[in-house]
């Protein structure tokens, strides 16, 4: 009699389960890897655009007091959550007012009501004198306006606050 082995095909049940076990392992490492990457990605997201809804707010009030003829009225300078108002070159007035409840830069001309920038902190508004260096709050002497910027940015680890400011001079004068 002539017995000869027969060699079967395929895998063993030990086999393919070691396999799925790893490939199992693998691929939850690479979601994992996945979505850190892509938290990171949108952290990133929301942080530029959180920063130049700031910038954008603080540009659009700097350029428009450098064309204004005046102050016709400002905020209180420990006032975080402050307001201004412009009177331009045309007669027109531009009003700022910063809602600290809900976060938002309102402007407008006749009442500040639309809305320029969302997610700012606190926006305050500061009148100085010839000098640059002397703040005061009687419209008549004031030459420019030091305009600053707060908002927050969300960390893993608690809550960023950044700030932007710039010193901006009334053409007028």
């Amino acid at each position: 009699m002539n017995r000869t082995k027969r060699r079967r095909s395929g895998f063993s049940l030990v086999e393919v389960i070691a396999a799925a076990a790893i490939m199992a392992t693998l691929t939850t490492a690479s979601f994992a890897l996945v979505r850190t990457a892509n938290d990171a990605w949108r952290r990133h997201r929301d942080d530029m655009l959180q920063r130049g809804q700031a910038i954008s707010t603080l540009q659009h009030v700097v350029r428009r007091v450098r064309q204004a003829r005046e102050v016709a009225a400002i905020s209180p300078n420990a006032d975080m959550s402050g307001y201004l108002t412009l009177q331009m070159a045309d007669g027109t007035l531009a009003m700022w007012d910063h809602n600290g409840g809900t976060g938002e830069m309102l402007y407008g001309t006749s009442a500040p009501t639309n809305l320029l920038a969302e997610g700012i902190t606190a926006a305050n508004f500061v009148g100085l004198t010839a000098n640059g260096l002397s703040t005061t709050t009687d419209i008549s002497k004031i030459h420019a306006v030091r305009c600053t910027v707060e908002y927050t940015l969300s960390r893993p680890m608690g809550s960023v606050t950044e700030t932007v400011s710039n010193l901006a001079w009334l053409r007028s004068w």
